[in-house]
């Protein structure tokens, strides 16, 4: 009896839904390797983007004196032209990953299939230290995180809730 008692609580344990994030996760093979698994657990659903105003623009969406965009709200498997905007940086590589927390998908956003590039830069444009244009897609609808790396760190994560 005590036996199946502790089975059955051993079961339940490796059940539990602690961890589901990294239980579910599956990193692609070919992700950049300073992305980490403990990237995905930090994020915040519930600090979604929101509108604002640099003092030169009222458009622009993201969070407040970090990472900005100005361009079309995405729609599934329709690429979009953004414009990052950076502050507290001038320079670097970008680097931005895609993850539904319906689906637990991961994939590159940049449209060209590619995870990074080069190029952040540009001076102060729309009260931001740097910029850098891209086309952007994601694949599905869903509630995305977009963690932005910059020089192989983690920078910012812009969550978005994408329609059909």
């Amino acid at each position: 009896m005590v036996f199946i008692v502790l089975s059955m609580i051993f079961l339940a344990a490796g059940c539990s839904t602690n961890g589901t994030v990294e239980n579910k996760l599956s990193l692609p093979k070919n992700i950049p390797d300073f992305v980490q698994k403990g990237d995905f657990e930090k994020i915040d659903w519930d600090r979604t983007v929101t509108e604002f105003d640099t003092g030169t623009r009222d458009d622009m969406i993201g969070n407040k004196n970090k990472l900005g965009i100005i361009g079309p709200k995405l729609q599934p498997s329709k690429v979009e032209k953004w414009l990052w905007h950076f502050w507290g940086i001038d320079k670097g590589e970008l680097t931005v990953v895609g993850y539904n927390k319906d689906t637990s998908k991961i994939t590159p956003v940049l449209s060209d299939g590619d995870w990074s590039r080069d190029g952040i830069g540009g001076g102060k444009i729309e009260g931001a230290d740097a910029s850098i244009p891209s086309n952007v897609i994601l694949p599905e609808a869903g509630k995305w995180a977009l963690l932005v790396y910059i020089d192989d760190k983690l920078f910012d994560t812009l969550v978005f809730k994408i329609n059909e």
